[in-house]
């Protein structure tokens, strides 16, 4: 697939009926109890933040519940549609807008807060682009405000391990000799990734945390929190989990 089908391959799967179905359920599940640690760690009730990636309503909705005063934004407008619709049921006033997390369309420093849950930088492709979203949630900060992000973990596990060092050698050798397949060390293609059972493929690259921490630095955030699920949950450091964990948290903040 072409790089430039990216973009269209990810609008093609989340404007899906059903995969905008699937994430209006997955809405009722709330928060999972690593991503409200991260949450809770990052922000105060009364601050102002955004929740980048929204979906179906899943984050924003219960962390309006924590007092926090959330605005969601979405890149497919089913999905904000919907999630303006479970908020509205719960009794939360949410403001909810479609935009683009590569050029987030705020002013410099009105936010306290930024959230990027359920992995959404993952979705974004070229390392350039991904920096470039990070860049513009740095701008959308106050000094001082504070991004909360999760990634994937590829170093949880020795197949994925082996499937990137293999992976990234062909693709290299590809690019040499003239092909581009449209991705780069560390891509992905999944069919499936919510409960949907739409058939789309859909792109997103694997982090690991040494490369999330450097994205952040890139970006001019300073890194406060690195660590994996289990050790948000068990409020503990443990290097055990990194090489079992699927999912990775960061809180990062704007310097002042």
């Amino acid at each position: 697939m072409k790089r430039l089908d990216i973009k269209a391959s990810i609008r093609l799967k989340y404007e899906d009926p059903a995969e905008v179905s699937a994430y209006t359920t997955l809405a009722e599940e709330g928060l999972a109890k690593f991503e409200a640690a991260l949450v809770q760690q990052s922000f105060t009730p009364g601050q102002r933040v955004l929740d980048v990636g929204c979906g179906g309503g899943r984050e924003a909705v219960p962390m309006s519940c924590l007092g926090f005063r959330v605005i969601g934004m979405d890149f497919i407008p089913a999905m904000v549609q919907a999630a303006r619709t479970y908020a509205v049921s719960k009794g939360q006033k949410i403001t909810f807008l479609v935009g683009d997390l590569t050029m987030l369309p705020f002013r410099e420093a009105t936010f306290d807060g930024v959230a990027m849950l359920e992995q959404v930088i993952a979705f974004i492709p070229g390392r350039d682009r991904r920096v470039d979203a990070l860049r513009s949630a740095w701008k959308a900060l106050r000094p001082g405000g504070v991004l909360t992000m999760t990634t994937h973990n590829r170093d949880c596990h020795w197949k994925f391990r082996l499937y990137f060092a293999w992976a990234n050698r062909v693709r290299r050798l590809a690019r040499q000799l003239g092909y581009d397949g449209g991705l780069d060390d560390n891509d992905r293609w999944s069919v499936r990734i919510s409960r949907a059972r739409s058939r789309p493929k859909v792109f997103f690259h694997m982090y690991d945390r040494d490369e999330a921490i450097a994205d952040l630095h890139a970006a001019g955030f300073e890194v406060l929190n690195a660590r994996t699920r289990a050790e948000y949950e068990t409020d503990r450091d443990d290097p055990a989990f990194r090489v079992r964990d699927y999912l990775l948290g960061f809180i990062a903040r704007r310097p002042c």
